[in-house]
């Protein structure tokens, strides 16, 4: 079976066109959750655990974020907050432009917490 020929720059020109139209797109959305005013809520530098279910096992690092103090929602075993997380946390513990930093545009999460007998819990139980 024969190769079928292609134009390499016809199809990296298509796929740069494919990534702005992308890009200007996301510039263009506005945060869904922009009427709930997270940007306003005081950043706090915390410990992040994340799972590896390849490695069973549990790693740390620090971020910073903005959390809502009072939960959104929550099920039988959870309650649930808004959450923003800016991609790299500043170098400096003194720098405190991260409180205004990009928050507008800092990605959007929902954070989760375990609830013990209607409460958090803050065991840390499943982590160490």
């Amino acid at each position: 079976m024969a190769s079928v020929p292609y134009d390499k720059e016809a199809i990296l020109k298509s796929l740069r066109e494919k990534i702005r139209r992308a890009a200007a797109k996301g510039i263009a959305e506005e945060d869904v959750w922009s009427k709930h005013d997270i940007p306003s809520i005081p950043a706090e530098r915390v410990v992040r655990h994340r799972y590896n279910p390849e490695t069973r096992q549990f790693t740390k690092d620090e971020t910073i974020v903005k959390i809502e103090k009072k939960p959104f929602t929550h099920g039988a075993m959870r309650h649930c907050f808004r959450m923003k997380k800016l991609a790299t946390p500043p170098q400096s513990a003194t720098n405190h432009r991260f409180h205004s930093y990009g928050w507008s545009r800092a990605s959007n999460y929902v954070a989760k917490c375990y609830m013990r007998r209607g409460k958090i819990d803050t065991s840390q139980n499943g982590i160490d």
